[in-house]
């Protein structure tokens, strides 16, 4: 209800389209257009950040999706549409990474998967994942920060979650 908050010397009062090109966001759902291909959904998710078209191919790469680009994204499994979705998250380069449930609803071999590509994404921005599943937390996080009803509770290296946990 109050305060501010900033990245990259940026406040969001200040200047909202700077700010939120610093921002990307997977939602539990991933806001997929199920008609489009996976490029055309990329392409129109670069206009709306005011991205270039060139960074594409690299984010593909990275998601390791490079083979799936000319389908319709309603022809992809659910982790390969998860992986569409960490791709226009990953567009324009955020400094800052908003995954929810990322590995939810996929199979196992799926959950291995993202949480990697998550991790590895995690050495080059910062990630916030947010998550019911303690385990994945400890897979994935170097930090935990625990937040009830809008106050922060704890604040964590991963290694001291027992510490959390029965604090």
């Amino acid at each position: 209800s109050s305060g501010s908050v900033e990245i990259d010397g940026i406040d969001i009062m200040d200047d909202a389209i700077a700010y939120k090109k610093k921002i990307g966001y997977l939602p539990e759902i991933p806001p997929l257009y199920s008609d489009m291909t996976v490029m055309e959904y990329l392409e129109f998710v670069c206009g709306i950040k005011y991205a270039d078209t060139s960074c594409i191919e690299g984010i593909l790469k990275e998601v390791r999706r490079t083979d799936v680009k000319d389908r319709l994204i309603k022809n992809l499994s659910k982790g390969y549409r998860q992986r569409v979705g960490i791709a226009q998250a990953l567009i324009g380069n955020p400094k800052v990474i908003i995954f929810d449930e990322p590995t939810n609803g996929l199979d196992p071999k799926q959950v291995v998967e993202i949480r990697n590509l998550v991790k590895d994404l995690g050495r080059d921005h910062t990630v916030i994942l947010s998550t019911h599943i303690l385990s994945e937390v400890q897979l994935i996080c170097d930090r935990i920060i625990i937040i009830n009803q809008g106050r922060l509770v704890a604040d964590e290296k991963t290694e001291d979650m027992e510490k959390i946990m029965t604090g």
